[in-house]
């Protein structure tokens, strides 16, 4: 009797034991992954990105999407690879890298890019959409030149995106998103490093539509 007992206590505890396992924690990271057909980028620029704002409730590990008009949802088990701040810098001064590597003119003119990102939206509803608002000043400088003679430009993206089902197409509508930004600044400055004073890239909708509210 004490043996049948025993065996159903065990029984009993291995039951629990695997209906209370937490699910697996996925990670996610905004650094696009190494493109292997392109060359190896050969700027001497030094970039130096500084996330200078991000909205209050990002500042956590979770991520975080839009469930209702007033409702929002933190996603316990889908968590950011590091700080979202971390995530943002990393991922905008690769691709940054990537582009002004290929080009000729703006990193021999000048020695250092400084860019400063003021995140104003990050957030994404599941198999709707993702929106990035940032604003971005830009200080180009040459070798041994002092702050106050260096090229300051200062400019506004919004970017919306309908994204796939699934946590992982919201991280990539972000990773789309953050590109389109690293295109729109090196399009402003290449074109006022040339003398042409070119007006900021303010909204970018992707190809396949966004639906963001637009009380954004």
């Amino acid at each position: 009797m004490n043996g049948l007992y025993l065996r159903f206590v065990v029984a009993w505890l291995v039951s629990v034991g695997i209906g209370c396992t937490s699910a697996p924690v996925r990670y996610y990271t905004l650094t696009p992954p190494p493109d292997k057909t392109l060359p190896a980028s050969e700027t001497t620029l030094t970039i130096d990105v500084r996330v200078v704002h991000t909205p209050p409730q990002l500042n956590r590990a979770e991520l975080m999407v839009r469930t209702g008009p007033t409702e929002v949802t933190l996603l316990e088990n889908e968590r950011w690879a590091s700080p979202v701040n971390d995530e943002i810098k990393d991922a905008l001064r690769l691709e940054l890298q990537d582009r002004l590597g290929r080009m000729t003119g703006l990193g021999t003119a000048f020695a250092k890019l400084t860019l400063d990102i003021d995140v104003q939206h990050l957030e994404a509803e599941f198999g709707r959409y993702a929106l990035l608002e940032a604003s971005w000043s830009a200080t180009l400088s040459a070798a041994g030149q002092r702050s106050n003679g260096a090229r300051v430009t200062t400019c506004t993206f919004q970017a919306d995106e309908k994204v796939d089902a699934g946590y992982a197409g919201i991280v990539e509508g972000y990773q789309r998103e953050i590109a389109a930004l690293a295109d729109a600044i090196v399009a402003v400055l290449a074109s006022r490093a040339n003398g042409i004073d070119a007006p900021c890239q303010k909204a970018i909708e992707g190809s396949t539509g966004g639906s963001a509210p637009k009380d954004h």
